[in-house]
């Protein structure tokens, strides 16, 4: 496949994830939208901390369902060697790793909430853009 037919591909922060697991509405979820519109990758700190969040076996099983859904990217040791070029762009750790992970793995993230990483330097796709 040509880079020209390459399906977009997007970090997808736990802001879609978790409206995915609470949407309740008509139509399609913010996850839903992001799949029709490209590949969707997540990482492992996201995924644990929707499984932490579970509070039953019920929801755990239903968040696990959901990252089937997805690729889940784990997080290399080296990926703390560049934890650093965050540390004054975003509010956490947290946030400075998922940074790290966009970046490394060339991935815009994709958010409900683009303040959060506007400082970061990495592209940042507003999930209301694949709306259309």
């Amino acid at each position: 496949m040509s880079k020209k037919n390459k399906k977009p591909e997007f970090l997808v922060e736990t802001d879609i994830l978790l409206d995915h697991l609470t949407f309740s509405g008509k139509g399609l979820s913010k996850l839903e939208i992001a799949m029709m519109n490209g590949l969707c990758f997540t990482t492992v700190l996201n995924a644990s901390e929707l499984l932490y969040a579970a509070k039953n076996e019920e929801e755990r099983q239903v968040v696990i369902s959901m990252l089937s859904a997805v690729k889940v990217l784990g997080l290399h040791s080296r990926y703390s060697l560049s934890v650093y070029e965050f540390s004054n762009k975003v509010k956490s750790l947290r946030d400075a790793i998922f940074c790290v992970v966009a970046k490394l793995n060339k991935l815009p993230i994709l958010t409900d909430d683009n303040e959060k990483f506007v400082n970061s330097g990495i592209k940042i796709i507003n999930i209301k853009d694949l709306r259309g």
